[in-house]
């Protein structure tokens, strides 16, 4: 069988997330206490398992909100969608390269008269900003990060809220 035919159980993102010049992060899940990310630590060179394969990737829980890049995460320090604003997104304005999409992800909306000022300054840099919530957020951000694209992702995490 070649590795260009698609099987059951198969893997579309493996090659995507796996080329380039850095390896690239899934977000895997959240919790109340935070997300986990794989990928984002490498240990040693890869080493292999007993039978040869590669190992797993790390998965690093970050305890709090982040803010996820294609090949970088970051803890942030806001816990509710009012602290969502222009100036806490300033790190997704300076990241290079600059970003083509950005999703805000969290439980409750951001107040309205701030995403407009979010999206309105956003727009001077061609970068399109949604809001949604945090699961679709993380599978969004994985399924564009797969297709290498230029993605950023916002995820705001309050342990007190379900």
């Amino acid at each position: 069988m070649s590795s260009s035919e698609i099987t059951r159980g198969t893997d579309l993102l493996a090659d995507s997330l796996a080329h380039g010049p850095r390896r690239k992060i899934i977000l895997e899940s959240y919790a109340p206490s935070g997300v986990d990310v794989k990928g984002y630590v490498q240990v040693g060179n890869q080493p292999e398992d007993d039978d040869g394969s590669p190992e797993e990737d790390k998965v690093v829980h970050m305890n709090g909100s982040i803010v996820a890049f294609s090949d970088a995460c970051f803890l942030m320090n806001i816990k509710t969608p009012e602290q969502v604003t222009l100036e806490s997104l300033s790190v997704v304005k300076l990241y290079k390269p600059s970003v083509e999409y950005l999703f805000i992800g969290c439980a409750r909306p951001v107040p309205p008269s701030e995403m407009n000022k979010i999206k309105s300054e956003f727009r001077k840099k061609d970068v399109v900003v949604e809001q949604m919530d945090i699961m679709n957020c993380i599978g969004t951000f994985n399924i564009l990060n797969g297709e290498d694209r230029r993605v950023a992702c916002v995820l705001v995490i309050n342990e007190t809220e379900e």
